[in-house]
């Protein structure tokens, strides 16, 4: 890669805000601290609703969003962020590896399903493909 793309590269990344919403606080800290590394901005709610508070007033780009939650269904959730004025690529996680859970969430318009524990290297396919590589295209 050329320093000129590297440089447009950082500047992408920099300019990109990911929210993360789970309720464990190691996966919460677990993405902050590998998206931070990356060189994305990272807010992180461990509830729904103060997920939607920062969802509202923060416009992110990208949205990590937990199935299970203890006030509520990301699934649910991933179906009011679609249908709302402000819109964001959405990757859902669940511990939980069901090929149903895996499929609602991709009729509700999730880019991707991640399940938990992370592979990394899964993991940063995916955010390869959501941000850097989305935006190069355009």
């Amino acid at each position: 890669m050329c320093p000129s793309s590297k440089r447009v590269e950082d500047y992408v990344m920099k300019n990109k805000l990911i929210l993360v919403i789970d309720d464990e606080p190691e996966i919460r800290s677990l993405l902050s601290r590998f998206l931070g590394r990356k060189g994305f901005s990272v807010i992180t709610a461990g509830t729904l609703q103060e997920g939607r508070k920062l969802f509202n007033q923060s416009k992110p780009q990208l949205v990590f969003l937990d199935v299970n939650l203890p006030d509520g269904n990301g699934l649910q959730e991933l179906k009011h962020i679609n249908s709302g004025e402000i819109q964001a690529k959405v990757i859902m996680m669940s511990a939980f590896d069901h090929k149903e859970i895996k499929m609602e969430a991709i009729q509700y318009g999730a880019l991707d399903f991640l399940s938990k524990p992370f592979n990394i290297a899964r993991l940063d396919q995916v955010v390869q493909s959501q941000l850097i590589n989305s935006n190069n295209a355009k």
